[in-house]
């Protein structure tokens, strides 16, 4: 059920107040998502594979660069694809579960107008 613009703007000042009073425990409530999580991971590890290319460009110098350079760009795609899978299956699942809500939701509605014409 959503809140009302009321309702919205009252925790909003909560919110605003509690950032104000204690800025170091807002910091610790307000702990990162899954995907803000994921996200950034995706990030490093897009980071990481370039650093691996480079040091794979500097292993024409010489062979143990381009090892390095290899196993870093080889762990950060593995790392980045693991964070996209993570990712993907947290929105499906958020997905399914806003049709499930919503087809219940539904439901729920026909079935209590049907009650209703039924009464009246």
């Amino acid at each position: 059920m959503p809140l009302s613009d009321r309702e919205s703007q009252i925790l909003a000042d909560i919110e605003a107040r509690l950032r104000a009073d204690d800025p170091k425990f807002a910091r610790a409530v307000g702990t990162p998502t899954v995907s803000s999580h994921a996200r950034r991971q995706i990030k490093l590890a897009v980071l990481g594979f370039l650093l691996g290319f480079c040091l794979l460009m500097l292993g024409l110098l010489h062979l143990l660069w381009g090892l390095a350079g290899f196993a870093l760009m080889l762990a950060s795609a593995v790392h980045g694809a693991n964070m996209v899978k993570r990712l993907g299956s947290e929105q499906t699942s958020d997905l399914s579960g806003q049709l499930r809500g919503g087809l219940r939701s539904y439901l729920n509605d026909r079935r209590s107008r049907d009650d209703e014409e039924r009464d009246a």
